[in-house]
């Protein structure tokens, strides 16, 4: 996730499809406020707030959330106190006729007449446009932009959130045993182990922005495991079907069996 800071008031989020992914969220679920995209969004206004300084007593923190062509989001997050919004209410009477301008009915005709790709091709175009437009509502000018100098724009990638749950399997609680020998420096949060079909699962709650720690632990995975997830729907399944045998704190548990023998 690349975060933007613009100036002193607005940031500006890109999300790759690939990251979304890799967390099970769809740029759906995110644009359209879904359950499940609810503990990233959490994360999010998080990192967004102690960018911005921002203060919730006094000043509101506008988020526009658009979804790109290419499956990515894009996410405006914007610091508003009453001027602000006084200000904003102005660009939005001065933005309305130029949305309405874009929408005209001979403007939807014409895309309609349209046909394959050319028909999504300009749909798109359209609905990008409009977004731009409502972007800059809250978008706010600043000496540095009108003078073209970007100097003030900070920009930083993160991982797209600190917090995943990787699911391990392994053919044989040595190989499981291996692997939590190797791991159990890292931030883990949380570890259980389940037994299902004559295989060995290890859950993982990993807790890091580094991500050499979680280049290592996947590393760790390739090595002692037959496959390893993150962030799976399998989970949810193997904890109603298969048998828990460490509940809390595999991890430690395990390693001390290694330990012992």
């Amino acid at each position: 996730m690349i975060i933007v800071k613009m100036n002193n008031t607005t940031v500006e989020c890109n999300i790759a499809a690939s990251e979304l992914r890799e967390i099970g969220l769809t740029p759906e679920a995110i644009v359209n406020g879904e359950t499940r995209s609810v503990p990233f969004m959490a994360q999010l206004n998080r990192e967004v707030g102690e960018q911005l300084d921002y203060n919730p007593e006094n000043e509101v923190l506008m988020m526009s959330k658009n979804m790109m062509s290419d499956g990515s989001v894009r996410i405006f997050a914007v610091k508003m106190n009453n001027d602000d919004i006084q200000n904003a209410a102005d660009r939005i009477r001065g933005t309305a006729n130029n949305i309405l301008e874009a929408m005209t009915q001979d403007k939807v005709d014409a895309i309609k007449a349209r046909s394959g790709k050319d028909k999504g091709i300009a749909l798109n175009a359209m609905i990008s446009g409009v977004s731009d437009m409502i972007n800059k509502i809250y978008l706010q000018d600043d000496e540095d932009s009108e003078n073209g100098n970007d100097d003030s724009k900070e920009m930083t990638s993160r991982p797209i959130m600190d917090y995943a749950k990787y699911m391990a399997e392994f053919e044989t609680l040595d190989d499981c045993i291996r692997f939590c020998t190797v791991v159990r420096n890292l931030p883990v949060e949380d570890s259980a182990l389940y037994r299902h079909n004559g295989y060995y699962y290890l859950s993982v709650g990993l807790r890091t922005t580094d991500d050499r720690e979680v280049f290592s632990l996947r590393k760790t995975g390739l090595e002692y495991a037959t496959s390893l997830v993150v962030n799976s729907p399998a989970e949810m399944h193997l904890e109603e079907s298969g048998n828990c045998v460490i509940h809390d704190h595999a991890i430690e548990h395990l390693t001390e069996m290694n330990v012992k023998e």
